[in-house]
């Protein structure tokens, strides 16, 4: 003969199932809410401004719309920096990131390649002169070319900001030996990229602490 479940245990265990479920439902919607932050922000291309760049005495064709991305970014300090830092918190630095795209290439595979000249240097609350931690990046030729530091100088001449400050203007020269990344070192290419960019939009997102304003400047005045 087969015995009848109390009501109040039957209850409990929808009760149970109700809360497994609702959990469950919960992580869900959590993690597509911090899918949808994390991809959230996204570089918008620009066309402002005047660039120009020479690779070994051939001239780099930019796009002519969707030119480049530029903003400042929150960067992992070095490791020196890190190994220093009391407490062992991790530092970080603002650092100005500026891409210039240019022709779209099809290889062998059929794989799009994307020529591209990429600068970084620590933005340095807007000073002018030689930039700090400068690094620039090419793609070119369907190789990928990195810059040797010691041959690399990044000079800022000219930061306008905008009223609202969420953004400013940039002026720079540039001129750098790179070697093609990735090779062994007896048979790495290297080439010489030289060139400057005026008036370059440079966008401050909202989650980027500035220390207190920096006036408008221009190494002519300095």
């Amino acid at each position: 003969m087969q015995t009848r479940k109390p009501l109040f245990h039957l209850k409990t265990i929808a009760m149970k199932r109700l809360t497994t479920l609702f959990f469950l439902l919960s992580i869900i919607v959590a993690g597509s809410s911090f899918q949808l932050k994390r991809h959230a922000h996204v570089e918008q291309f620009k066309n402002d401004g005047y660039f120009s760049a020479v690779i070994d005495g051939k001239t780099f064709e930019a796009r002519e719309d969707n030119k480049y991305t530029a903003e400042l970014m929150n960067k992992s300090a070095d490791q020196k920096t890190l190994l220093a830092s009391e407490g062992g918190a991790k530092l970080t630095r603002i650092a100005t990131m500026v891409n210039f795209y240019g022709s779209d290439f099809k290889d062998d595979d059929n794989n799009t390649f994307t020529e591209s000249l990429g600068l970084e240097y620590t933005f340095n609350e807007g000073a002018l002169g030689q930039a700090a931690d400068q690094k620039m990046i090419l793609s070119y030729n369907n190789q990928k070319f990195i810059s040797i530091p010691a041959e690399t100088r990044i000079t800022i001449n000219k930061i306008e900001w905008s009223t609202d400050r969420r953004s400013f203007t940039m002026s720079a020269d540039f001129d750098t030996k790179m070697k093609s990344w990735g090779s062994p070192a007896q048979a790495s290419q290297t080439l010489r990229v030289k060139g400057k960019m005026e008036d370059i939009v440079i966008s401050v997102p909202s989650w980027i602490m500035l220390k207190s304003s920096v006036p408008t400047a221009d190494a002519d005045e300095k």
